[in-house]
């Protein structure tokens, strides 16, 4: 039969990318389900049974981390992760495998192979991995007080589309008001979880989830819309958008 798989990636583009790569990779992997959050990872991992499920560390609900502890020993685990100095250290074991975002084809075929030679084995015993995994994780900020007005409001940070630099303040994108803060996009950037949040230029900070649109021109120049703006992407920033 058939190995089964699950793609568990709250990035829709991602998702898709990691899907299209796979079937090219190893077209007799079936994927039996995909999910957006931990929450829906876990009911489909107990409901189809798949073998492989890759997890995105850092989803909403459940984290990848979550669901990999829930669903010890029913299926191999390869996690996505943005978080290449921690991730190496917490993988050199080799119990399970790692794809590090923006996807790599060729860093995929790596955890294939590994993945068809593991299948003949039970799930690995994750239990050490994933303590020295949740040790690991930096705290990224979670809720941002943004003002409008005389009026301040505390906001969650994935519900904010993006942020932009406008003179001695930064315009809060995606809200349903006229929303500043006071922290720099340099301040921004070293706060804000990489898996859901880039920096596109040195005036801008954008949710990877909440893009509507990404503009190419013939002259090299790329645009995303977010949060009904369009801002411009530099180019030393353009490369995380190559596949969108």
């Amino acid at each position: 039969m058939s190995p089964t798989a699950l793609i568990a990636e709250d990035e829709p583009l991602l998702r898709a990318q990691l899907g299209e790569a796979l079937a090219l990779l190893w077209p007799e992997l079936q994927l039996v389900a995909e999910a957006a959050d931990g929450t829906t990872a876990l009911r489909a991992i107990a409901a189809q049974r798949p073998e492989i499920a890759f997890l995105d560390i850092r989803m909403p609900g459940l984290s990848g981390l979550d669901v990999a502890r829930a669903a010890a020993g029913r299926c191999h685990v390869v996690f996505l992760t943005a978080y290449d100095e921690h991730a190496i250290a917490a993988f050199d074991a080799g119990a399970v495998d790692y794809l590090l975002k923006p996807l790599d084809l060729a860093r995929l075929a790596l955890a294939v192979d590994r993945l068809k030679a593991r299948l003949a084995t039970p799930p690995a015993d994750l239990s050490r991995l994933l303590a020295k995994l949740g040790s690991a994780e930096p705290a990224w900020l979670r809720w941002i007080h943004a003002a409008s007005g005389a009026t301040t409001r505390i906001v969650a940070v994935e519900e904010v589309a993006g942020f932009v630099a406008e003179a001695k303040y930064t315009r809060v994108l995606g809200v349903d008001f006229d929303a500043h803060i006071r922290k720099t996009i340099k301040e921004l950037a070293a706060e804000l979880d990489p898996a859901c949040f880039r920096q596109i230029s040195r005036s801008a900070v954008i949710h990877l989830g909440r893009i509507e649109r990404v503009h190419r021109d013939g002259s090299g120049g790329m645009s995303v819309v977010v949060g009904g703006a369009t801002l411009t992407v530099s180019q030393p920033y353009q490369a995380q958008f190559r596949q969108m």
